[in-house]
């Protein structure tokens, strides 16, 4: 690189670095609180720190987490004195930053990606906006994609060693702590060793020591799960992945779509992969990116399908891979193909990146305007959420039973026993779930159904008689039930008979609502980035119930105009 361009080079990649560093800032003093599911990690961490154990529960051994490992650092931390919360978001920001610069690293490291178009790994990572939206929320998405990302370093720098293959196994056995589902990762890679030793004949004595220390070690983790949860997989899995594969499979796939349809840069940047022609690199050196793209990929289409969380949680640990794999074909296009070309020839691929780059910038724009809006709808969840849970806390304490969904805020903050309607911590409406969940579905497929599942529900719900019951209020779209709502279950004698309303409130405000933010960006519409949002009619909250025969506490709830709760007077004693 000429001494003019190295100049250049340096000052852009400072301009890059701050960047980076004034948007991160700006998002966690921006975006305050944690996420709703990050609630429930604090709370099984609250727990184990404090002697009771890695439950929800005090004596009901459910894993209704599915981060073993983030959970147990938050643990530790809060054991050693630091706040959860605190520490959890800071930890995601590192995790975050460490990522941006091997996204940065291992393109030019491993890839030969020189001058600037080594920048393009960089600049596409900072562009986009979800990445570091997700660091800011308290979840261990970050940390999990920096793991990913780690390993392929790792895996990269190892080449054919046993003992540095040794050390990406380690990793890969932090990523499977950390996700479940990252055990897919380490099987996608080894049967991409596997398959070049049967088909190819390429050695596999180099990484038979990493193989057997990953499954040591991660078959010791399973044996404590299973000595401790009685469960070969956390409970979470029993109450997420109860659709049939055909219905999560089309879910995944629309999920998908979604995505590409949001950001449609990235698809471009891979089809410059025909002007490319074949990558000028080893095969072997793309296939750990490729691997652990296969892998992300498939659990999101075939198990996870749609999340409520915005921003496409699950698809976003694949997200680092994509932008490595766009840069390196960025790069061998512009270091290797295109100075061969002619004069037009290279105007017209100029014009068509740049424009990919400006897709990039008008889509973080998009989805910042997107934020501000999710950040006015979280705040109004977080006052109403928490304003009730401490007046639970301080009103009804800890003895009797609230069934609820969303147990995240609403049961850290209130410290009550909860019943889990969702299942995620309970294993009673989870194993309902996993059998009969699966929706009645009428062609043409407009509309699915739940009311068999709703009835086993109801019958559950009265048969284990908790004294508060919190029911969803909202609309769904694409359903007139679905799991936890008060359609199905409140209308119906039986329940009426046990349960007696007492009020309701939302977390999600109604379109009419003074709370409802303005819309930003142009359009009020939310697409699938905006997770429930984008699923619902209008609003989103809680019906609250009481059982008749249980002599405790009866109150109602005041509201201000903008639908915040005022105050909650107790009617009973």
């Amino acid at each position: 690189m000429k001494h003019k361009s190295r100049i250049g080079y340096y000052l852009c990649a400072l301009i890059l670095i701050s960047a980076f560093a004034g948007q991160s800032y700006f998002l966690f003093q921006f975006n305050t609180h944690p996420c709703e599911d990050a609630y429930i990690t604090y709370r099984f961490a609250k727990n184990f720190a404090e002697g009771i154990g890695p439950v929800f529960n005090k004596n009901e051994l459910v894993e209704g987490y599915s981060n073993f490992l983030w959970m147990a650092g938050i643990a530790g931390a809060y054991r050693l004195g630091f706040d959860m919360i605190g520490f959890s978001r800071f930890v995601c920001w590192l995790a975050n930053t460490l990522t941006f610069l091997l996204v940065w690293y291992i393109p030019y490291r491993f890839f030969a990606a020189r001058g600037f178009s080594s920048l393009a790994a960089p600049v596409l990572y900072t562009l986009f906006f979800p990445l570091h939206y997700m660091a800011a929320t308290g979840l261990e998405t970050a940390v999990y994609t920096f793991l990913i990302v780690l390993c392929v370093q790792v895996i990269l720098w190892a080449q054919h060693r046993p003992m540095p293959f040794a050390a990406a196994c380690f990793i890969f056995t932090l990523i499977a702590l950390c996700r479940p589902e990252g055990i897919l990762l380490f099987a996608f890679y080894a049967g991409y060793l596997l398959f070049g030793r049967l088909v190819k004949g390429e050695a596999l004595r180099p990484y038979l020591l990493g193989i057997g220390l990953f499954i040591i070690l991660y078959g010791l983790f399973i044996l404590w799960r299973w000595s401790y949860y009685h469960a070969p997989v956390p409970n979470t899995y029993y109450a997420k992945g109860t659709f049939p594969l055909l219905i999560r499979f089309g879910l995944g796939m629309f999920t998908l779509r979604g995505f590409f349809t949001r950001y449609p840069f990235l698809a471009f940047f891979l089809f410059m992969l025909w002007k490319t022609g074949k990558l000028s690199t080893e095969r072997g050196r793309l296939a750990p990116i490729l691997c652990f793209l296969a892998a992300i990929l498939c659990f999101s289409i075939c198990f996870s399908g749609f999340d409520w969380v915005p921003f496409f949680r699950y698809i976003l640990p694949a997200v680092p891979l994509i932008i490595m794999f766009c840069a390196i074909i960025c790069s061998q296009l512009w270091d290797r193909i295109l100075p061969t070309q002619t004069m037009i020839s290279r105007v017209r691929w100029g014009c068509i990146t740049a424009g990919c780059f400006m897709l990039a910038t008008e889509q973080f724009y998009a989805d910042l305007m997107l934020n501000i809006r999710l950040k006015q709808i979280d705040d109004f969840a977080y006052y109403n959420q928490r304003a009730f849970a401490e007046w639970l806390k301080k009103e009804i304490g800890p003895g009797p039973v609230l069934c609820v969904g969303d147990v995240g805020r609403m049961a850290y903050y209130s410290e009550a026993h909860i019943l889990d309607i969702l299942g995620l911590t309970n294993r009673d409406f989870a194993m309902l779930k996993k059998q009969l969940s699966a929706p009645e579905l009428t062609l043409p497929l407009c509309a699915i159904s739940f009311a068999r599942y709703k009835d086993h529900e109801r019958s559950l719900l009265l048969t284990m008689q908790p004294e508060y019951v919190m029911l969803y209020n909202a609309r769904v779209k694409v359903a007139s039930t679905y799991f936890g709502s008060s359609a199905g279950i409140a209308e119906h004698e039986d329940f009426k008979n046990r349960y007696e309303f007492l009020g309701s409130f939302n977390i999600v405000p109604k379109v009419s609502s003074q709370s409802f933010p303005e819309p930003y960006y142009f359009t009020p519409l939310l697409d699938l980035s905006s997770g429930l949002l984008a699923w619902i009619y209008d609003g989103w909250g809680y019906d609250i119930y009481v059982r008749k025969d249980y002599p405790g506490k009866r109150f109602k709830l005041a509201l201000y105009p903008d639908d915040r709760i005022k105050e909650i007077t107790v009617i009973t004693p």
